[in-house]
Formats: structure tokens, sequence, C-alpha cells
């Protein structure tokens, strides 16, 4: 008798920081594929991003951030998010997000208070899973 894992709550809104088109579209699908019927705020640029976050209207539930992006790295974009007070902020959960599996990238991502994961693109279903879990023991 196998198992079985409970699907983790879905989150309503995810925000997704990512330069790449590509990136966006793929993650998009694979949202959906796994069940994600929530909202999708996606942003190329990382000051588009920042001056979302600077709203502070409905903040997002989990939010992927890609490390290697132009002008603002993802790094970059989370100190100032942490230095101006809008992350962490006890509703998102914030996953890094790159093409990157160099140790060093994975260390200084998880050095970031705001940081709770980091996921090699490109998302899969059981990768997305994976984070829903261990938001959902985070938060337990």
């Amino acid at each position: 008798m196998a198992l079985h894992q409970p699907v983790p709550e879905l989150p309503s809104h995810i925000l997704l920081v990512d330069d790449e088109d590509d990136c966006n579209f793929i993650t998009r699908l694979v949202l959906k594929k796994a069940g994600f019927t929530g909202r999708l705020t996606c942003f190329t640029s990382p000051e588009e991003a920042l001056d979302h976050m600077r709203l502070k209207q409905d903040p997002p539930d989990l939010m992927f951030v890609d490390i290697n992006m132009p002008r603002i790295n993802g790094f970059e974009l989370l100190l100032r998010c942490e230095a101006e007070g809008l992350l962490p902020n006890g509703l998102t959960s914030v996953i890094m997000f790159s093409s990157s599996n160099r140790p060093a990238d994975l260390e200084r991502a998880l050095s970031i208070t705001s940081v709770s994961g980091y996921v090699e693109k490109a998302l899969t279903v059981d990768s997305f899973e994976q984070v829903l879990r261990d938001r959902t023991v985070s938060r337990g």
C-alpha cells in the first residue's frame, strides 16, 4: 500500500519575476497542469516587480524570483525588498528560481532572510508540489 501525501493547499496568488518570456510561458503551463487556478502576476523587469511590491496591495502567497536578470539581479531585488520592509511579510513564501545549480548561488539564496527555497528551472509539476509541501511544513 503506497503512502499518498496529501496535496498541499494551492496559493491564490503567485508572483513570478523572470526576464525570460519563454520561461514565464513554461511556468504558466506547468502551474496550470499542477492545478493552479489562482492569479499569476508576471514581471520581466525586477524594477516593475519592486514597484508592485511597494504598493503593498494584494501581496502574493508565493513568489518565484529569477537570479540572473539585467540591471537588478534576483538577490539585489530581494535585498531591496527587505531593506524597505516589504519582505518578509508573514504571507509571501519566496523561492529563488534559477537555471544555475552552482552551490554558491544556492548558499547565497538561502542566506537571504526572506528566501524559503530554491528551485532549478524549468519548473516541473513535481518541483512545484515540493515547494507547496515545504511551504505547508514551514507554516505548520
